[in-house]
């Protein structure tokens, strides 16, 4: 009998083990909240919002090298993507040379980083709804995701023109989506911003001194109105590109959103909360316009001298952009931050059409780019002691990035400098095109005319659109606007149908040298760009310019217009694997 009893309890315990099983097994993560308990109260949208500014900043300036202000300036005719010598970034290079392909891993970067932004937006949007939408942070949570997924498509669709529509979180049925629609996907970005701005539940500015760290109602009145600047190209066909994106410049200039654009922009303009900064240009992307009048919408950056990783240094500013540093040194009172780089190096090209549209000597062009001899005479900064060749350098140098160790580069590269994503002077310069389209000349001139002021130029009447691609070119350089605007324009072909040919060397060489620092024969046939003393020493000034690439390269009507979908994609949900997702013309 006790045998029976014992066999009866161990199958007992054997049963309960058993059936128990699934349970045991399911340990719930310590210090993780499951999905379901979160999305509930005000804290939660308020921790949820501030991911999106995190993925936000990701997206733009801390990612790496910083994708954004990468990829929208490289794809101009102002830069050379740099370095400090070829192939220092080649994948950067291909891009700026127009020579890269779908497998390109900074534009599967870019593409697939607007896609987690958007999700984090969709989780605020689709969680914060119905009942649960009963309070005013959770709506103004609500609102200012709305606006920031409009601003990530509308990235998408300018870059891509018809990216895959993704306006809820998705199941794992539905994560093989199709092209989106053109006017689908733009509909999208007007109803976000519309709705986000009729809730009244977005910040706002109270005076135009006001320092407002999220984004505001004058933000998405911006960004609707460049919406639709950005429409009347897209949806007459630049946004399927091929054939159709060549023939979308003729139509868009009397399509229906030019009115629509001007009207945005005049409520915004007459809002009286935004205003150019009236101080040197030079200062435009530095610590003194931090909260400026002029920021539409910046990151606010808090300098953490225990924890310098944390800072904006953290890659595309300070690591990337800025002058050779082994080459250049300081002779005066202006000391260069510590930089190493010599990314984004301004094309002579760009500087020599600045200089035709305003002149050589004013405000503008000394605080956007400055020659050697400039950066010498007027900064005491130079070439070290010695015999340099600076990569991808025609002898000009940017300023927009510069940075002064003595004024607001603290350590370790980091900077308390507030980044812009958008200036009032674009949405002045925007809202100038859109009147003149719709022929409002009047209000054309006055806009664009403030914009002159400003860079101490006269003013002008009767403007032409040709005068305000010139105007947008001067006072936007560097800032990530140009690429679009020159494809939009019917430009890009013939401003870029020859970028990548050669590559620019500049050489600062005493009398009698025929090497460089590196032991590179110094080609003293050069063409000449002068001479500068420095320190008792003479320099001569030279640019060689070397062949890269014998064929393939530069921009190609029909093809360019809009970035492949990356690879990756197609492999995964696209037609190689009898997916919905097609491959943009020409790739």
């Amino acid at each position: 009998m006790k045998i029976k009893y014992l066999l009866i309890g161990i199958i007992a315990v054997l049963t309960a083990i058993t059936s128990c099983s699934d349970d045991l097994l399911d340990i719930p993560r310590k210090g993780v909240m499951p999905q379901s308990d979160f999305y509930k109260t005000d804290e939660d949208a308020e921790a949820a919002l501030a991911v999106v500014y995190r993925y936000l900043w990701n997206v733009t300036y801390s990612s790496n090298n910083g994708i954004y202000p990468f990829m929208k300036n490289i794809m101009s005719d102002d830069i050379y993507s740099g370095g400090l010598k070829r192939n220092d970034q080649a994948l950067y290079e291909a891009i700026n040379e127009f020579t890269f392909e779908a497998e390109n891993p900074f534009v599967l970067s870019y593409f697939q980083l607007l896609y987690n932004f958007i999700y984090r937006c969709n989780l605020i949007i689709d969680n914060f709804s119905g009942d649960n939408l009963d309070t005013t942070t959770k709506k103004s949570a609500v609102a200012q995701a709305k606006v920031w997924r409009a601003w990530a498509y509308t990235e998408l669709i300018t870059l891509w023109g018809t990216p895959p529509l993704v306006d809820h979180c998705l199941t794992p049925d539905e994560y093989q989506q199709p092209n989106g629609n053109p006017e689908e996907l733009w509909n999208l970005v007007v109803t976000d911003l519309t709705q986000a701005l009729s809730s009244g539940d977005l910040p706002q500015k109270k005076s135009v001194n006001d320092a407002v760290a999220n984004v505001t109602t004058g933000y998405a009145q911006a960004l609707l109105g460049k919406a639709y600047v950005f429409m009347t190209y897209s949806l007459n066909g630049g946004a399927l590109g091929g054939e159709q994106a060549t023939a979308a410049v003729a139509k868009a200039q009397t399509s229906e959103y030019w009115s629509k654009a001007a009207e945005v922009f005049e409520t915004l303009i007459n809002s009286n909360m935004y205003a150019l900064y009236d101080g040197p240009f030079v200062d435009i992307l530095k610590n003194a316009t931090n909260w400026s009048s002029e920021n539409m919408y910046e990151f606010n950056r808090i300098f953490n001298a225990s924890n310098t990783g944390t800072n904006l240094s953290a890659g595309f500013e300070s690591y990337m952009i800025g002058w050779d540093n082994a080459a250049i040194t300081a002779y005066g009172t202006i000391v260069p931050c510590n930089r190493a780089s010599n990314f984004l190096t301004p094309r002579r090209e760009a500087y020599d059409a600045m200089v035709a549209w305003q002149g050589a000597d004013n405000d503008r062009m000394h605080g956007s780019i400055r020659t050697y001899e400039q950066l010498v005479n007027d900064m005491g900064v130079g070439v070290k002691n010695g015999i340099y060749t600076i990569y991808a350098s025609d002898g000009v140098f940017d300023m927009k990035y510069f940075r002064d160790q003595n004024l607001d580069c603290i350590t370790n590269h980091a900077t308390e400098k507030n980044y812009p994503i958008m200036r009032y002077a674009e949405v002045l310069l925007l809202a100038a095109e859109a009147n003149l389209m719709i022929g409002n000349q009047g209000k054309a001139d006055q806009y664009m005319n403030q914009v002159r002021r400003r860079a101490g130029l006269a003013d002008m009447s009767n403007i032409t659109l040709s005068d305000l691609q010139q105007e947008k070119r001067c006072e936007l350089y560097l800032e990530g606007t140009r690429s679009y605007d020159l494809i939009r324009w019917g430009l890009a072909s013939t401003n870029m149908k020859d970028q990548g040919a050669d590559i620019p060397y500049f050489s600062a060489y005493t009398e009698g040298a025929t090497y460089d620092s590196e032991g590179n024969l110094v080609n003293l046939n050069s063409r000449s760009e002068g001479s500068v003393t420095v320190n008792g020493i003479a320099y001569t000034l030279g640019v060689q310019n070397q062949v890269i690439n014998e064929s393939g390269y530069g921009f190609k009507t029909g093809k360019h217009e809009l970035l492949p979908f990356p690879q990756q994609e197609i492999l995964l949900s696209g037609e190689i694997v009898g997916g919905p997702l097609k491959q943009n013309p020409g790739w």
